[in-house]
């Protein structure tokens, strides 16, 4: 599943309502969003729109975010205390996955773990894409002036 986070419940639910008219399907099938008080998903989303708050939240339930392959940062330049916290956590998350799955290819020692990688998209209108990369200690792959994708 792809997870797409907005600083505010107004924008997940609007993008998610969009995305799906986009589609041709109904909010909570193939699209869907969970804010506070709120959640239009299912087992068959394949891109949910959560607040950061909320995705903060799903780390208590699952530490790894194992069901989540990628993870859109929306709005990065709108820093609140929960979003240094996701952007922190993301960051272990990553680590840890990424790992996992390079010693499940036989490139490490002790026990297979195999986790599916985990990517992280980063998006902002007035990112320091400088910043973002020394953080994560990556070279980032710009995608555009306002975006950037940690492999």
């Amino acid at each position: 599943m792809i997870a797409v986070t907005q600083p505010r419940k107004v924008a997940a639910t609007s993008l998610a309502t969009r995305v799906a008219a986009e589609q041709n399907v109904n909010v909570g099938g193939l699209v869907g969003y969970t804010v506070r008080f709120d959640d239009k998903s299912s087992v068959d989303t394949r891109i949910k729109y959560v607040t950061d708050g909320m995705l903060v939240r799903e780390l208590l339930s699952d530490a790894l975010l194992l069901r989540y392959s990628v993870i859109v940062v929306d709005e990065a330049h709108e820093r609140t205390l929960r979003t240094d916290i996701l952007m922190a956590n993301l960051k272990t998350i990553q680590t840890k996955r990424n790992a996992a799955t390079a010693d499940a290819k036989g490139k490490g020692k002790g026990p297979v773990l195999s986790l599916n990688p985990l990517k992280i998209l980063v998006m902002s209108a007035t990112l320091d894409a400088e910043k973002f990369s020394k953080f994560y200690h990556k070279s980032v792959s710009l995608l555009t002036f306002d975006a950037f994708l940690i492999p």
